[in-house]
């Protein structure tokens, strides 16, 4: 079956009329493919369900395990909301546990390692549904405890379920319309990007996207498409 993988960052959902955008991207994309949306908390703090707005509501004194299951809060609910308005829509949509997403990691809960990829269950749901919703950022280690990929791993698992699934493209959108020589929030004369390589991007240090991102597509020749959710535009493709 032909699949895309769409990921959407916090500042795109943070809002039901944000969110609006996304569901256009969505929507399109289901013309010609079953869909895996990654998603990631909503919003940025002080939102309520962003992850820096969770780890205030911790102690410093939590371990690490116990922070990595607080801020995993996040990504669940943005599923879950996001799978429900899709079902509103009259779109077959299903939000996949983190137990089913199949990122196996080691036991390092702030940055995890990813030892194996699984992609028994989200085949299985893409045989039964239209629009998989998973959570980003979040992994599970072989013991079962929840681990996290590190600040902007979201990116991160975009491009695992991607390989998982044997695809060779991916879709991130965020808030900015692709990669820029400076901000284009702080300068109107900021030159936008049409392609860059994978060293490219990296040498930038733009963090636009996660480092972790970029290596495992470099590395496995997944091509990005860096594109703002709130645009038409055709972005930057990252690739080479």
């Amino acid at each position: 079956m032909n699949t895309k993988v769409l990921k959407f960052g916090g500042t795109s959902l943070r809002s039901e009329s944000t969110r609006k955008y996304a569901y256009r991207h969505i929507v399109e994309a289901l013309k010609t493919h079953k869909v895996i949306v990654v998603v990631s908390a909503m919003g940025r703090y002080p939102d309520s369900y962003a992850t820096d707005t969770l780890l205030s509501l911790g102690s410093e004194k939590l371990s690490k395990e116990e922070k990595a299951k607080l801020v995993s809060v996040g990504e669940q609910l943005s599923s879950l909301k996001v799978c429900s308005e899709l079902l509103e829509m009259g779109i077959k949509a299903y939000s996949l546990s983190f137990q089913g997403s199949g990122i196996i990691t080691d036991n390092n809960y702030e940055y995890a390692k990813v030892i194996k990829l699984d992609n028994k269950e989200i085949k299985s749901k893409l045989n039964e549904y239209d629009v998989i919703v998973v959570g980003g950022f979040i992994g599970i280690s072989y013991d079962k405890k929840v681990t996290t990929l590190g600040r902007g791993g979201s990116d991160y698992s975009a491009v695992l379920f991607a390989n998982m699934l044997g695809l060779k493209e991916v879709d991130i959108y965020t808030d900015v319309d692709g990669v820029y020589d400076c901000d284009p929030k702080l300068s109107e004369f900021a030159i936008k990007y049409d392609k860059l390589t994978y060293d490219e991007m990296l040498n930038m240090k733009a963090r636009v996207l996660h480092d972790r991102c970029v290596n495992f597509a470099r590395e496995h020749q997944i091509r990005i498409y860096l594109k703002g959710t709130f645009s038409n535009s055709s972005g930057t493709i990252i690739e080479g």
